[in-house]
């Protein structure tokens, strides 16, 4: 008796973990929200807005120009790149 509700309890579970149900194919995008300004100086600015772990409203906006986010963005990969390689600094 017990070998045959293992059997159907385990026959359930892969069924269960086989349906699609109302999965739609799309994860959560937790990608930076980014918005386009224009300053006083008519120079374009992004904004970028990041949100907190472990919320969903808290978060921090910064705005830069195209060029101080490409600056910004080459810092934040070489700074993983020595991470990696096992030269870690300091720097924030």
């Amino acid at each position: 008796m017990l070998k045959i509700l293992l059997a159907a309890s385990a026959g359930l579970v892969l069924v269960g973990c086989a349906s699609s149900g109302d999965y739609d194919g799309k994860r959560a995008d937790y990608s930076d929200k980014k918005t386009v300004e224009t300053n006083e100086a008519g120079e374009e600015i992004i904004c970028r807005k990041k949100t907190e772990t472990g919320s969903r409203l808290r978060g921090t906006k910064k705005c830069a120009t195209q060029a101080e986010w490409d600056a910004h963005d080459e810092n934040v990969r070489q700074r993983m790149k020595d991470m990696t390689n096992g030269r870690a600094t300091d720097q924030q």
